[in-house]
């Protein structure tokens, strides 16, 4: 595994934290708003996006 390749392995787990914490934001939010319908974030999800990507 070279420097690069373990750079991107790092970039992608903060990009999938920061998403997850958008959510959890979101939903916060909107803790009171009529309608709302909260959502979750699992890493098995964005994995499997990543990997039909090709970005994994």
């Amino acid at each position: 595994m070279s420097i690069l390749s373990s750079l991107f392995s790092g970039i992608s787990g903060l990009n999938t934290n920061g998403n997850a914490m958008s959510v959890i934001g979101d939903n916060i939010a909107n803790v009171n708003t009529v309608g709302f319908k909260s959502t979750s974030v699992t890493f098995e999800d964005l994995l499997g996006a990543s990997v039909g990507q090709g970005n994994a």
